[in-house]
């Protein structure tokens, strides 16, 4: 199974919408509020280090990911992790891993620390795996130093 990590731009965020509608499926608004958000200014992933990823396949987008300067927290050198979803039949093949680790590695380039927040015990052992610690704040559940 051969992946190509692509950024998202207005010229292919319409390769996300079925992912949209699968996580919408799941109870998972966040991909759609991606969308949303995109069209209407709110984060286009635009600032400096920011950036969205989608992971395809053939021509079908199966996972996004995304970096942002964190908004809840005044601090330019702190990114935040957002809205990674992989599509649920192509979980547990890696595709996750790929997407964190490109998103990573931008990171490094522009960010001195990590955040991020999620409700999902699953998603909270994935980021461990890859390094991230369990960190209580509001609005942060984990974070990443030293990448």
């Amino acid at each position: 199974m051969k992946s190509k990590i692509k950024q998202i731009t207005e010229r292919n965020l319409d390769f996300i919408n079925p992912l949209a509608i699968e996580a919408q499926s799941e109870g998972y608004g966040f991909v759609q509020r991606t969308i949303d958000e995109w069209n209407s200014g709110i984060n286009t992933f635009s600032k400096r280090g920011e950036i969205l990823f989608g992971i395809f396949i053939l021509n079908s987008c199966m996972g996004i990911g995304g970096l942002n300067v964190d908004p809840y927290i005044d601090d330019p050198s702190i990114g935040r992790i957002r809205h990674l979803y992989i599509s649920r039949s192509y979980r547990r093949k890696g595709l996750a891993t790929q997407l964190l680790n490109k998103i990573i590695l931008l990171a490094s380039k522009h960010f001195n620390l990590l955040r991020l927040y999620t409700e999902n015990p699953s998603a909270s052992l994935f980021y461990e795996s890859i390094g991230f610690t369990e960190y209580r704040a509001e609005k942060v559940t984990h974070i990443l130093r030293d990448f």
